[in-house]
């Protein structure tokens, strides 16, 4: 994914934390707060309601015109913007498109705003079941707080989109890299519901980014210094005992090794299944 679309303050946001690797494209839509001079900003015009801004949003086509053929959209759907979704995803048809959807906290939002974020999700969803869109990963902010432990209220969701952007950045560069060790696996066309997460490499402890239901699929990822691999001979074992502690008989699992120059030991890990119902 070299083109990241961001929908919404929350969209546009984690957009803009993908914007310092120079490996992706940036393109933001919002109703406010965006230069209208930029060529990658579309601004719409701002509506009350979500089915408002399902009916006005005209198509995008020729905005989208400079992405590449491998996007991922990013959105969370709580804000009233998130109806003009499906008018947008439409335009981009003839993209592969993998959705990354951020369910907000929902414990001080309106019951407006907690039944249009149920919608959009459970929407998504059963299109990425039914093929239209290659994946949805689902993260939850309030799993991402807990993982990061205590947050200052300034630069709350700074400090967590940064966890889930560079989360998200490192899978993509090791999924475009040769792994030095990797187990066979493939992912069946039916798990398309996907979360992300980190873990700890030493004790296999896992901290996944949202709790789906009915895990079907693990993939591991195992970003490891040069010189660890070369002198450690229980990491192997370490690695694959933790991995079989943390699965059960119905998850298919696989793990790739990765050498690198850090001098920290790194871990991650993405989650698959049919359906959620979280």
């Amino acid at each position: 994914m070299d083109t990241i679309v961001g929908l919404g303050k929350a969209g546009c946001a984690i957009a803009e934390k993908f914007a310092k690797y120079p490996q992706y494209k940036i393109f933001k839509i919002d109703s406010e707060g965006l230069d209208s001079k930029n060529k990658n900003n579309y601004v719409l015009t701002k509506q009350n309601s979500p089915e408002e801004y399902e009916k006005t949003t005209r198509s995008m086509k020729t905005f989208f015109k400079k992405t590449t053929d491998d996007i991922l959209f990013v959105l969370s759907g709580s804000g009233m913007i998130s109806g003009a979704s499906l008018q947008i995803l439409k335009c981009l048809q003839d993209k592969t498109v993998n959705i990354l959807y951020v369910k907000p906290d929902l414990e001080f939002l309106g019951h407006t705003n907690i039944m249009q974020e149920r919608v959009v999700r459970n929407v998504l969803q059963e299109y990425t079941r039914s093929g239209l869109f290659s994946r949805l990963f689902l993260v939850d902010n309030k799993k991402i707080e807990q993982i990061l432990g205590e947050v200052p209220i300034v630069g709350y969701y700074d400090k967590l989109n940064e966890l889930i952007v560079s989360t998200f950045h490192m899978v993509n560069i090791y999924d475009h890299q040769e792994a030095i060790h990797a187990t066979p696996f493939d992912t069946a066309d039916t798990t398309r519901i996907s979360t992300l997460g980190i873990l700890d490499i030493e004790e296999g402890e896992e901290k996944l980014f949202f709790s789906l239901d009915n895990i079907r699929e693990k993939c591991y990822y195992y970003a490891i210094n040069s010189k660890v691999l070369e002198t450690d001979g229980k990491l192997l074992r370490t690695l694959t005992d933790n991995i079989n502690k943390n699965i059960g008989k119905e998850v298919r699992a696989g793990f790739q090794v990765y050498s690198t120059s850090y001098e920290q030991n790194y871990g991650y890990l993405v989650v698959n299944t049919e359906k959620t119902n979280n």
